[in-house]
């Protein structure tokens, strides 16, 4: 349809060039017709760059390569002994933020307070090994 309309523009518009007496009433509907055809296709294109920013408020996910970093819902499942759950949510926080500290200390305190040796050890040892490579990057 777009080029069916530049064609019949540019004819028009040829016509109106040539038309003598008549040239109005040909060049008034290339005029319409060219402009129609600029509408249908530099329009997508447009509202696709104008829309970009305000699609950006409401998904953002496209611009994080990781998500924003939030305790909210490790230290619920803590509160609410759902070990699992919150040594799952504090194991997010840890790959997307290594150093986090808190997070580290924080799933220790929620294993001494359920009384699990095994977990409360392997954060330990963890925590300590992020402690020496820290150490050992800032002494250089």
């Amino acid at each position: 349809m777009a080029g069916v309309l530049l064609l019949l523009g540019l004819w028009l518009m040829v016509t109106a060039l040539f038309g003598g007496i008549l040239a109005p009433f040909a060049l008034i509907p290339g005029v319409i017709c060219l402009v129609i055809f600029t509408a249908l296709t530099v329009a997508p294109a447009m509202a696709g760059w104008f829309s970009k920013p305000f699609a950006r408020l409401f998904y953002p996910s496209e611009e994080f390569e990781k998500p924003l970093l939030s305790y909210a819902l490790a230290r619920k499942y803590s509160q609410e002994r759902k070990v699992e759950a919150a040594v799952q949510e504090y194991e997010k926080i840890l790959f997307y933020y290594p150093e986090e500290r808190d997070a580290y200390l924080e799933v220790i305190e929620l294993a001494q307070r359920v009384g699990n040796e095994k977990l409360r050890a392997k954060y330990e040892r963890m925590l300590k090994v992020r402690d020496q490579v820290r150490s050992s990057v800032n002494s250089e």
